[in-house]
Formats: structure tokens, sequence, C-alpha cells
């Protein structure tokens, strides 16, 4: 592979498919990973990237010129990042395709999925396929559904 196969990412493609639509903070993530590759490369590893990000938005009323106007603030901040290691290193061939099942404990310290007017947490994730030397290889993100 010449110096400009290392700027882009493998040509291969990774999937989450989970078992079902919505999780307790109680039981494991279960699903699978569907991988298929065009290429030859090696990957330091399969891996499951979580992350939740919380929006809050506070109005207040301010006196401006004798008057209660309203101001509104919204802040978003990320409560959780974390990568969860589903297969380790590989060797992927041109044709190869496999679907890999997984079962991983979720964070139990962050709040679940809640949506408010004023407030919001949302749990994100990606399949994520680690490749040394060249960028990963990655799903789409995709929402989950995390309740008590």
């Amino acid at each position: 592979m010449g110096f400009l196969g290392k700027l882009k990412a493998p040509n291969a493609s990774i999937a989450v498919l989970l078992d079902k639509g919505t999780f307790s903070l109680r039981e494991p993530l279960q699903g699978k990973l569907d991988i298929s590759a065009s290429e030859e490369f090696d990957a330091d590893e399969l891996r499951i990237e979580i992350w939740v990000n919380e929006w809050t938005r506070a109005t207040q009323n301010k006196m401006v010129q004798n008057k209660q106007v309203p101001v509104t603030a919204e802040q978003t901040s990320t409560l959780h990042q974390g990568k969860l290691t589903v297969a380790g290193g590989r060797h992927f061939t041109s044709g190869f395709r496999e679907s890999i099942p997984f079962s991983l404990p979720l964070p139990s310290s962050v709040p679940p999925t809640y949506r408010s007017m004023n407030a919001r947490n949302t749990w994100m994730m990606k399949g994520v396929i680690g490749v040394k030397g060249r960028p990963d290889v990655t799903s789409h993100d995709m929402e989950l559904v995390i309740t008590f």
C-alpha cells in the first residue's frame, strides 16, 4: 500500500444490530456487529463507542429598561464517553464477512434517556473497526433508548 492509501480508511463496513429497541441500565447491551471487508488489512480491535449528551435550557426574567424581558440560556454537555471492546485484533481479507455477537455492560452512573421541554439526555453509539496507522472504519451514529 502506498502513502496515499494510509490516508483513508480500509474498504470495509461495520453495522450495529441491536437485539431490541430499548434497554435498561440494569441489563447488558446485546446485539451483533456485522462486518465485511473488500480489501486486506489488520485491525487492532472491534468496539462499540457510547456517548451521552445532556441538553438543558433555562429561562429567567431580567429587567431591561424597566421591563421584564425573558432571557433564555442553553447548555450542552457530555455526561459520558466510553469505548467497549467487542473483540481484539484480527486480520481481514477481501471478501470477509462475519456477524459477531456482543453483550456489554452499560454505565450505571449515567442517567437514562430523558426528554422534556427544557432538558434532554441522549444516548448515542456507533460500531468501530480500529485500524492502526489509518483512519478507523465506523458505522452510522445511532440513538439508544435507555430506561431505569
